[in-house]
Formats: C-alpha cells, structure tokens, sequence
C-alpha cells in the first residue's frame, strides 16, 4: 500500500499528493519534513510537507491558505489519526497568532519553526 501525503506551494495556492519516503509501505504521517523534494508544477519552488490530512483550501480562498502557512511555519503538520485530546487546528487567520501561542505542545506540532520565504 502506498501512503501518499499532501504537499502545497502557499505561493501558487496549489496541493497535491505525493510520497514522502523512499520506503512507501512503511511511510508515516508521524515525520516533521518529508525525505523527498517536490516541487511545484507552476512556479518550480520547492513545496511545503504537510501531512495525509491536510485539505486544501479553494485557490481563491486566501485566508485559508495564510492560515495553513502560518501554522506551518510554525511547525504544525496536518498528520496523525486525529485521535487526542489536543484542539483542531484553525482554518482563519485570525485564529492562528492565538492558536500557536497557547498550544506549543500540541501533538501536531512535529517540526521546527521555519519561513516559507527562505524554504527553498
């Protein structure tokens, strides 16, 4: 079986599914950054992991789209069986700033911190 998850462009507004590991059979939404570079068919950046349960939003939707770039850059991935005591993570923006502060042991919190203008 081959575990596919969801990798997006915040750029291009863009998501798609894609391996995250060499070893298919084996692979877990459990992982902070995926073992393989893809990129994205519009602009050619690199494009950002986000886990199995990530939906993407409308391309239009652009407070969505901030919002999911916000909660990665802060290291939040949509990964996991969505069984624990933890909050869902928000879908709006003006959610998000109070979100990440008051949940830095969240269970999806599985990466570190980084800038979706210097990932490359």
């Amino acid at each position: 079986m081959e575990f596919l998850h969801k990798f997006a462009c915040f750029d291009c507004h863009l998501a798609f599914k894609r391996r995250a590991t060499e070893k298919s059979d084996t692979g877990t939404a459990w992982q902070a950054e995926s073992e393989i570079t893809h990129k994205c068919p519009t602009c050619n950046r690199k494009m950002a992991f986000l886990g199995r349960n990530f939906r993407a939003p409308k391309k239009s939707d652009k407070n969505k789209w901030q919002s999911a770039q916000l909660l990665w850059e802060a290291g939040f991935r949509y990964c996991g069986s969505g069984y624990h005591q933890d909050p869902a993570l928000p879908e709006n923006k003006p959610q998000v700033a109070e979100f990440i502060k008051n949940n830095l042991n969240h269970t999806q919190k599985v990466a570190k911190s980084s800038s979706w203008v210097k990932y490359t």
